[in-house]
């Protein structure tokens, strides 16, 4: 492979890499949005579907719980 060609290949992968940050990020700001009870609808959805596809929804969804729940309770370990 010539070195034009794999200058435009490495520039097309960190597009590629941009393009998937924002996506993500579009839908981390998205989900948190979300009440109680329509993150449990979107929960009972997906559970109709299976882990490899719903993945990426049921990271951020965790990571989201985590999240409120470590700042429910800052005394446990927290400084």
């Amino acid at each position: 492979m010539t070195l034009a060609a794999r200058i435009l290949v490495a520039r097309a992968q960190a597009a590629n890499r941009r393009a998937a940050r924002k996506r993500r990020a579009e839908l981390v700001r998205e989900l948190a949005g979300y009440a109680a009870g329509d993150r449990r609808d979107l929960e009972a959805a997906l559970d109709r579907y299976p882990p490899a596809v719903t993945r990426e929804l049921r990271s951020i969804l965790a990571r989201q719980y985590m999240a409120a729940e470590e700042s429910r309770f800052p005394a446990i370990g927290r400084g």
